[in-house]
């Protein structure tokens, strides 16, 4: 036991005699540190319902969710809502901040991985070369510009980008 000035520094810890015994400071210090992880779980809650609402701001805008939830949705056969939750759960701030952008300037690419797809352009440039990249790229540009600046449905475009296909083929 240590002394101090005639005083017997953990009287205190004794048994009913002190304010609190060992068993009182390990219980006050267990509820202490408990208290501590209730706080911080709290929150980490209050944060990540924050940023869920943030999030569903960013995709409930209106391009955002014309451009990207509708149809993705649609594709895979589920609510928006629950789309809505893969992009919350898959996605970070920056991500869905940047993605719009990105899914605007992705539209021409996929269209006309689509084109060559349906105009057999795999076949007709890839294998057989009676079409050079550059007639391809030509071919295919025409009707991404009709779809994409013109408004022209998919499907007619198509059909006058066939059109074209085999009269260039024919020359």
């Amino acid at each position: 036991m240590d002394f101090k000035d005639g005083y017997l520094m953990n009287d205190d810890l004794k048994n009913g005699k002190g304010d609190l015994n060992k068993d009182d400071l390990n219980n006050q210090n267990n509820q202490s540190q408990n208290q501590k992880v209730r706080d911080k779980l709290n929150k980490e809650r209050r944060e990540d319902e924050t940023l869920k609402i943030m999030k569903m701001r960013i995709i409930t805008s209106y391009r955002w969710y014309e451009d990207v939830v509708l149809p993705l949705s649609a594709e895979f056969g589920i609510s928006p809502e629950e789309f809505e939750d893969i992009l919350i759960k898959k996605l970070d701030m920056a991500s869905l901040d940047a993605l719009h952008p990105r899914f605007e300037s992705a539209k021409p690419r996929c269209i006309k991985e689509r084109i060559h797809a349906d105009l057999r352009l795999c076949w007709i440039s890839d294998v057989m070369n009676l079409l050079t990249e550059d007639e391809t790229e030509n071919i295919t540009n025409k009707i991404v510009n009709e779809v994409l600046k013109e408004n022209k449905s998919y499907d007619e475009a198509i059909k006058d980008g066939r059109k074209d296909l085999l009269e260039f083929l024919m020359r």
